[in-house]
């Protein structure tokens, strides 16, 4: 695994994991929003 982020700084890789939390987490909490809500996305 480690042989693929060695071109990575830490600085990014961190970053990037960061990003992706919070786009699960605001995802996450959109989700929840709208369940507690009863808002229906029809997609």
């Amino acid at each position: 695994m480690w042989a693929m982020l060695e071109h990575n700084c830490p600085e990014q890789l961190v970053m990037k994991i960061n990003a992706l939390y919070l786009t699960a987490f605001t995802a996450y909490k959109i989700d929840h929003l709208f369940n507690e809500t009863g808002i229906t996305l029809n997609i």
